[in-house]
């Protein structure tokens, strides 16, 4: 049996809305809610407000969370793991999860959007010209369009990288539109995947978030399956509640007891 599937508390086993459900063994909720129980009360409270909201499948919501924390601007290696273990156990499967980690991976190409024309721009006040004078590249230009063609946009701010990177600029392309034209999601939920990363407290990005809600709601989505993301990247704020409370209490029973046991002196 996994650490995931080990996951319960006293009277919700594997219950995905439940707070107690996250840590690696019931002692873990148990010791939160004999240090503060009010505190772990309004958690637990926090994390079921979305959780058992029902305008997002189990299985979307968990994909989404995983996305969240697999993100550039994120990488949570213990919130990955466990994620998986939850897309898993939620009906997903290894194909989505890829799916997934396929499309949010251009997230950090959005740095370039503003690094590339800053380099521009002090190219100029040199008098040097900012991009090669090789002319149109044919094989970028096939590439722009096919994203258009797929994607159902374009955005100005990939022109400039375009310009100076585009050999880059076709691999980055190639790996934006993968999983839109063959992978196993919907264009629907991974719309919402996108509007999760691009919602984050960790990212932002106010021009793909309006991008991927327009697409979304052109792929059906509704107002509350995306007010429902956007709970979700809330949860992020739990977080640290949740790995330092692994820290705390999830250390075997007797090496904590003798810990607590000494002397402040001794502790410190």
């Amino acid at each position: 049996m996994t650490a995931e599937h080990e996951r319960t508390s006293p009277g919700t086993p594997h219950d995905p809305t439940q707070l107690d459900a996250m840590f690696s063994s019931p002692q873990v909720a148990e010791s939160l809610r004999a240090t503060s129980p009010g505190g772990h009360a309004v958690a637990c409270a926090f994390w079921k407000a979305p959780m058992a909201a029902p305008h997002l499948e189990p299985r979307l919501k968990e994909l989404i969370l995983l996305a969240m924390h697999a993100a550039a601007t994120s990488l949570n290696a213990d919130a990955i793991g466990r994620q998986v273990q939850r897309v898993l156990a939620a009906g997903g499967t290894h194909a989505e999860i890829l799916d997934v980690l396929v499309t949010i991976s251009s997230l950090a190409n959005h740095a370039l959007y503003s690094c590339v024309p800053v380099l521009e721009e002090e190219l100029a006040r040199r008098g040097e010209s900012p991009a090669p004078d090789a002319g149109p590249h044919a094989s970028y230009e096939a590439a722009k369009q096919r994203f258009k063609a797929i994607r159902g946009f374009w955005n100005s701010e990939r022109d400039p990288v375009g310009r100076l990177l585009p050999d880059y600029s076709i691999a980055l392309m190639g790996i934006a539109t993968e999983m839109w034209e063959k992978g196993p999601l919907t264009t629907r939920e991974r719309e919402l995947v996108a509007i999760g990363i691009d919602c984050t407290v960790t990212h932002s990005f106010l021009p793909g978030l309006r991008t991927h809600i327009r697409g979304a709601l052109d792929a059906g989505a509704t107002r509350e399956e995306i007010l429902g993301v956007f709970q979700l990247a809330a949860l992020l704020g739990l977080e640290g509640y949740i790995l330092a409370a692994e820290a705390m209490f999830a250390q075997p029973c007797a090496t904590r007891d003798r810990a607590e046991d000494q002397p402040a002196t001794q502790r410190a």
